[in-house]
């Protein structure tokens, strides 16, 4: 069965939710899957496509946050943004990098709704420069590298 835009969607958005949870408390992945499920109606393809997306996350976890960190302002830190705007940045940046079932465009108009939706009124400005920055910057090198290697 293919993803409609909705479907992707409701991935990327229970999987923002779902890393806010896991971030907030002292459970494990798995554990953290499962308690995020238990009183929440969905397809078995959106949960199965979620749990994929959120364990490749977790596994990348370290590189995400490096990636995220090197385009910060100066004297920032990762600790210092808000818990829901680190979730939202890991998914999309993972997205973006890594792969999606969504242009890189989509995952970033994805994160700026939901940051308008969930976050501060600073957050939606703030997620959209850094992830443009990261898809410019990070996936522009990393498709010349590459390609230079090829």
């Amino acid at each position: 069965m293919e993803l409609t835009n909705r479907d992707k969607r409701q991935i990327r958005y229970h999987t923002i939710n779902l890393m806010y949870d896991y971030q907030l408390g002292s459970l494990s992945p798995d554990e953290a899957y499962e308690k995020f499920w238990e009183n929440k109606e969905e397809n078995s393809l959106i949960k199965e496509k979620v749990k994929e997306l959120f364990k490749n996350i977790l596994n990348n976890l370290e590189e995400i946050d490096m990636i995220i960190s090197k385009h910060l302002k100066k004297g920032w830190t990762l600790d210092r943004l808000f818990d829901i705007d680190k979730a939202i940045l890991r998914v999309a940046t993972y997205e973006i990098l890594k792969g999606s079932f969504s242009p890189p465009e989509a995952v970033i108009n994805d994160a700026i709704n939901f940051a308008k939706k969930y976050s501060t009124e600073k957050s939606p400005k703030f997620i959209n420069a850094l992830l443009d920055t990261i898809l410019k910057k990070e996936k522009i090198s990393k498709e010349s590298n590459n390609a230079a290697s090829d």
